[in-house]
């Protein structure tokens, strides 16, 4: 199987029908952000649906942390309070903006538990 470059997530296949998924933004202990998730779930969802694998092994970059969660500093500065902040919306609509807006971020973050793939999850990925 070819191997598609993303951004923020390193995807490479050490065995035949095995793809290792490597969270790669160790500077912020791979805390995830908007642009982060998106890609998320474009990666699960397409090795979900592909023939060519059977299992799948996430792991976080780095020696620190498999994962931060939720970056918070860049959620804070560019994310829908802000925006929403920024709209001049009524409170009504910035409620409405907002609930969009966690069920995408919860739509992506699920795709994992939606993944019809075995899953393995390594904090660090044995070298």
């Amino acid at each position: 199987m070819a191997s598609q470059t993303y951004t923020h997530f390193l995807v490479d296949h050490p065995l035949p029908y095995i793809a290792h998924v490597q969270i790669n933004r160790p500077s912020k202990l791979n805390a995830f952000y908007e642009a982060m998730w998106l890609e998320f779930k474009t990666i699960f969802d397409t090795l979900s649906l592909s023939s060519e694998i059977r299992a799948i092994v996430l792991s976080g970059a780095g020696p620190k942390a498999f994962t931060a969660g939720l970056d918070v500093e860049a959620a804070s500065q560019n994310g829908i309070l802000e925006q929403a902040n920024r709209a001049g919306l009524d409170p009504a609509r910035k409620a409405v903006q907002i609930k969009r807006h966690v069920v995408e971020f919860q739509d992506c973050i699920s795709s994992v538990e939606k993944c019809e793939k075995r899953m393995c999850f390594f904090p660090t990925y044995p070298s």
